[in-house]
C-alpha cells in the first residue's frame, strides 16, 4: 500500500510502501524501539506490517502488528514509530496514522459481521496511559466498556481516505 509521509526537515510529503514485514527484518528493544516486534511477529495468527520509504526501503520508519482477536474482532496489537521518529526531533510525521489507517483497511478486509470496518487495541505502554488514549483520540478512537478503545466504521473510512493513497489513482 502506498503513503505519503510528511518529512519534517522539508516540510515535504515523501512516497511511503506499508508492506508485510518478514520476523528477520522486525526491530525489537536492542534497536531502539519500546517493542519487540520481532518477538510479537512469530505467532501464526499475527501479522507485522512495515512502513518505509520508497527509496530507502531497508529503514523501517514505523511498524504494527495486527490480528483478529477471538473477542473483540479486527485488533492492533502493537503500533510504534521508529525511534527516529519520535518526540520534536522526529524526522517523518504521519507514519502513526498511515499505520492505523492500514490496520482500519485491514478490519474491512479481515472482520466479519458487526465487526467489520471496526479496529479494536489497547494502549500499552510504560508511559502515562491517559497521554496515549488522549494522542488515538485524534484519529477517532474512543473507548469501549471493556478498557480498549476503537476506531468505527465511519472514522476508519475517513482515516483510509486521509493517510492511504488509492493504487487505482
Amino acid at each position: 500500500m502506498k503513503v505519503l509521509i510528511l518529512e519534517v526537515r522539508s516540510d515535504e510529503l515523501i512516497r511511503g510502501i506499508i508492506k508485510e514485514g518478514k520476523t528477520k527484518e522486525m526491530p525489537s528493544l536492542k534497536d531502539g524501539w519500546k517493542f519487540n516486534f520481532n518477538k510479537h511477529s512469530l505467532p501464526k495468527d499475527k501479522k507485522a506490517f512495515i512502513l518505509v520509504k520508497e527509496d530507502t526501503p531497508k529503514i523501517i520508519e514505523g511498524c504494527m502488528i495486527f490480528s483478529i482477536h477471538e473477542t473483540f474482532g479486527p485488533y492492533m496489537d502493537y503500533l510504534e514509530v521508529a525511534p527516529h521518529n519520535k518526540g520534536v526531533e522526529g524526522k517523518y510525521k504521519k507514519v502513526s496514522g498511515c499505520l492505523i489507517a492500514y490496520a482500519c483497511g485491514l478490519s474491512f478486509d479481515k472482520g466479519t459481521n458487526e465487526d467489520r470496518g471496526i479496529l479494536t487495541f489497547k494502549a500499552y505502554s510504560d508511559e502515562d496511559e491517559i497521554k496515549l488514549e488522549k494522542f488515538y483520540r485524534k484519529y477517532g478512537a474512543i473507548m469501549n466498556p471493556w478498557g480498549c478503545m476503537e476506531i468505527h466504521q465511519d472514522q476508519s473510512k475517513l482515516l483510509i481516505e486521509e493517510y492511504l493513497i488509492d493504487e487505482d489513482e
